[in-house]
């Protein structure tokens, strides 16, 4: 006899067991893939847990950053210190002033050198004034000297010595002598000329300057003696003659 169930119908118990067998989750296998084969490629169990290992454990990226500030983090420019950007520039600025210094010292070596050539040959070949260049050597050193001797001014103490010097010029030290010197001067001789020295103003002397006169002796001094007796002394003096200088020296000068 066939299996029969009151109320049901058999093909209908066949349509359901398809339903079924068609949406039915299949049974999970461990090693298996979804439709139940086995799988080769599932990686074996390891021995133990695996951790995160930073590459530079020291750096803390991380650092002073508040998860609850909206504000992002700025990344951190590895940017020189003050200290070494003012050093750099400090050597920057000693390097590029060298250089200039050292082409300026080209340009006016240089220069100097054909200048001394120059002067060489005139002096060799004679082919200049000689009572000019003299001329102009005793204006230049007089007026450098009357230059030096307004700036210099007068110097009580060395007046007065000046004046005991003249006064052991005197035919007879204990006579009696008249000191003309500028008014200007009168002031800075008080207490300092031998009791037989008597000082008087002069206008018409410069300051420095004095005529010390006795009975018998006439002594003068001064800044504009000086001048006259350098002048004279250059007039008397040869300008000297250049020697030949060989065309080899010259050049190398």
């Amino acid at each position: 006899m066939s299996d029969f169930t009151p109320g049901f119908v058999a093909r209908h118990d066949a349509a359901a067991a398809a339903l079924v067998s068609a949406f039915a989750l299949p049974d999970f296998v461990a090693g298996h893939s979804w439709r139940g084969a086995p799988t080769n490629d599932v990686a074996p169990p390891s021995a133990g847990p695996k951790h995160f290992s930073p590459a530079d454990p020291a750096a803390r990226p991380t650092a002073g950053w508040d998860m609850l500030d909206p504000t992002p983090i700025a990344p951190v420019i590895d940017e020189p210190s003050l200290e070494d950007q003012l050093a750099e520039a400090h050597a920057a600025g000693y390097a590029e002033g060298l250089a200039t210094a050292a082409a300026t010292q080209q340009r006016e070596a240089a220069r100097d050198a054909t200048l001394m050539a120059g002067l060489v040959d005139t002096l060799a070949t004679g082919h200049f004034d000689r009572e000019r260049t003299a001329r102009r050597i005793r204006d230049t050193v007089l007026a450098l000297t009357k230059k030096l001797v307004g700036e210099v001014g007068v110097s009580a103490d060395y007046l007065a010595s000046r004046i005991d010097h003249a006064t052991e010029l005197l035919a007879d030290g204990a006579e009696s002598a008249l000191l003309r010197v500028h008014p200007d001067d009168v002031a800075l001789l008080e207490g300092r000329l031998p009791k037989t020295i008597f000082a008087a103003g002069d206008a018409s002397l410069t300051r420095g300057s004095f005529v010390l006169e006795s009975a018998s002796t006439v002594i003068e001094d001064g800044p504009e003696l000086w001048l006259e007796q350098l002048a004279q002394a250059i007039d008397r003096a040869p300008v000297p003659v250049a020697p030949s200088i060989p065309a080899e020296r010259s050049a190398a000068c």
